[in-house]
């Protein structure tokens, strides 16, 4: 067992001389015997003692209490065997089009959460991207708290104003970098990117994706966009450019698939279920390797046991003192 504030143990000390105060004070103020005995009767030591015990119990409950009790539940390790996948998503004005319902960043969001839950073993990262690329988690095996993360993703997580544009390649080339960083035991890598294709700032994608081939990660690209050019429209709203038009956007299918040829990657244009399985079937190609995974130690507190035990003790003086002793509760 373990405490969260054992310093409340010094009051320890001033049990022993609270309970011999109690005994003074029972025996000073108990009546000796009536005034019609003829006979001093006899004490009753046992359920004073009784009493006494009583008391003290539930002082050593209440400091242990204040102390904070918990148990460490036993640390271990588990042995997982995959790979490592990052994904890169497009959170740019243009993924707010509505060619996809409700828009094209909800659909982005399903078909990664989607991935997420199919993945067992393998460690997933989450990055987001318009002008500027941001972590929105490192490669974690809990895929629970990754989707959680995924749900947080929207449109105001960023500036549009300052980060707005969509820089590719520079995407992949951090996401290339992020991943290079954990590689273990020859861990197959790959990055999928869910975008609508139109690049518009940061280095050249193709330059980003022939990196991301030499240091041996895959690359595949999701291309997610209606077949005709849409407006978008920001929370009911148009969203107007620089030049005071309303903005204007459409696959670049050519362009995507110039990117992935170049990481001699796929790609795969968003329609159904179809595009996931296809990516399942490409990363069973890749090489899996184990990887150890320790188990953070939970702590689980002893208040609730300790609270209840304060109370059955109080209940149970209340109870003594109207049976046993027969005095004015004190």
């Amino acid at each position: 067992m373990y405490y969260g504030r054992p310093y409340f143990f010094f009051l320890m000390i001033i049990v022993l001389p609270l309970i011999y105060y109690r005994y003074k004070y029972i025996m000073a103020t108990s009546l000796q015997y009536g005034p019609l005995q003829e006979k001093k009767p006899k004490r009753k030591f046992s359920r004073i003692y009784g009493f006494l015990a009583l008391e003290g119990l539930l002082l050593i409950a209440f400091v242990f209490t204040l102390s904070d009790p918990y148990r460490l539940n036993k640390r271990t390790s588990i042995i997982e065997k995959g790979y490592d996948i990052a994904f890169a998503l497009d959170i740019s004005a243009s993924m707010q089009a509505a060619d996809f319902k409700p828009n094209r960043l909800e659909a982005l969001k399903k078909i990664t959460k989607e991935f997420v839950t199919r993945s067992s073993g393998n460690r997933i990262g989450v990055y987001v991207f318009a002008k500027d690329i941001f972590t929105q988690s490192s490669p974690l095996l809990d895929h629970d708290i990754l989707n959680n993360l995924i749900d947080a993703i929207s449109y105001d997580m960023i500036d549009h104003s300052e980060s707005g544009g969509t820089a590719v390649g520079d995407a992949l080339l951090y996401v290339t970098e992020s991943l290079s960083k954990i590689r273990e035991n020859g861990r197959g890598q790959a990055i999928i990117l869910i975008t609508d294709g139109e690049n518009s700032d940061g280095i050249d994608p193709i330059l980003a994706a022939k990196y991301a081939a030499s240091k041996d990660i895959r690359l595949y690209i999701i291309g997610l966009a209606g077949e005709e050019e849409i407006e978008v429209y920001v929370n009911g709203e148009p969203f107007i450019t620089s030049d005071g038009s309303i903005l204007k956007t459409s696959l670049d299918d050519n362009s995507l698939i110039g990117i992935a040829d170049a990481a001699n990657g796929k790609y795969f244009r968003a329609k159904n279920g179809f595009t996931l399985n296809s990516i399942f079937s490409e990363l069973s190609q890749l090489e899996k390797s184990e990887i150890e995974v320790k188990q953070i130690a939970s702590k689980e507190s002893f208040l609730p046991q300790f609270s209840i035990l304060i109370f059955v003790l109080l209940f149970f003086r209340i109870g003594y003192i109207a049976f046993f002793l027969r005095r004015p509760f004190r």
